[in-house]
């Protein structure tokens, strides 16, 4: 029995979309904890993170703190 499988989408083209997505943070991959990390300063001058073991999570807490924090 053959199985098929989806090709894995590399970490580096994954950040590129999420970068294209999220203009206004600066995001990586961590090879050592493999999550995906961002980092982006507030109008007011405060820096926020976030560490996401998805980039589906990634997305979901960027964005609420884009909701809250403006």
């Amino acid at each position: 029995m053959q199985t098929t499988s989806e090709p894995e989408i590399s970490p580096d083209t994954v950040v590129r979309a999420l970068s294209a997505r999220f203009p206004r943070w600066t995001i990586w991959w961590g090879k050592a904890t493999s999550h995906y990390w961002g980092l982006s300063r507030r109008r007011d001058g405060v820096l926020v993170y976030v560490e996401a073991h998805s980039a589906r999570e990634f997305m979901q807490r960027a964005r609420e703190i884009d909701s809250h924090h403006p």
